[in-house]
């Protein structure tokens, strides 16, 4: 294959993985949230991150799914992520609990423990925490950091890639923040979970392993699910 026609298959399949979950978020999560329509867009996004990355790969780019860019270094990456995905936690509870942010979120509490409700997850909210924080968290590192980032790196600079992948990972959950709390609140938090997609994806260039992305993902949204534990209580 041409490397000018490898380049131009390869913006073929990137560019959905970006945008698609940002536009599906629309429909799942504002304009038919709960429905069954709805709920056809939320499953039909995750089946997209699930298979895409294969279609793309294999179908579309005929490429080896599993490529050697290096040595592994799970150990290291999973110190680093460990430690991100601490103090990521520890630092959110201190502006929860010490600063204005925790006013701003708490402010919110019944408009968040009523979403919680409306979309039917408040009597199995353990098992939906357990499912975001485990499951979930390794299917968004697999498909944003594994492919997005994987295959963004290969058509611009690492730093841009980096920038481009947090930026995509960013822009849908500000759109289910909006849903929890106010517009300006949502874009901070939003951008946070970029920056934070951002440090994921320079762990996994960095030791070429994704086990310390998810396993700081995973610490980080335990985190998050405790505060919304902490608020339906609060508002019993």
């Amino acid at each position: 294959m041409e490397p000018s026609q490898n380049t131009s298959l390869r913006r073929l399949v990137t560019i959905p993985a970006i945008c698609l979950p940002l536009f599906a978020s629309f429909f799942y999560f504002v304009w038919f949230p709960g429905t069954a329509f709805g709920n056809s867009f939320y499953a039909g996004v995750k089946f997209f991150m699930i298979i895409w990355p294969f279609v793309a790969v294999w179908l579309i780019l005929k490429e080896k799914f599993h490529e050697r860019n290096g040595p592994r270094n799970h150990k290291m990456s999973l110190l680093v992520g460990a430690a991100f995905g601490v103090l990521t936690v520890g630092t959110l509870l201190v502006l929860m609990k010490l600063t204005p942010v925790g006013g701003m979120v708490y402010d919110n509490a019944g408009r968040i423990a009523q979403r919680i409700t409306d979309l039917g997850i408040k009597d199995y909210y353990l098992f939906f925490a357990l499912f975001v924080s485990i499951l979930h968290a390794a299917l968004e590192e697999f498909f944003w950091r594994y492919f997005a980032y994987g295959q963004l790196r290969k058509l611009i600079s690492v730093p841009a890639a980096v920038f481009v992948a947090g930026i995509g990972f960013a822009a849908h959950h500000i759109v289910v923040l909006t849903q929890f709390v106010s517009v300006p609140l949502a874009v901070i938090l939003g951008l946070l979970v970029g920056v934070g997609g951002a440090v994921w994806s320079v762990i996994y260039q960095r030791y070429n392993s994704l086990w310390g992305a998810w396993f700081s993902h995973m610490i980080i949204d335990f985190g998050i699910m405790w505060i919304g534990w902490e608020i339906l209580q609060m508002v019993g």
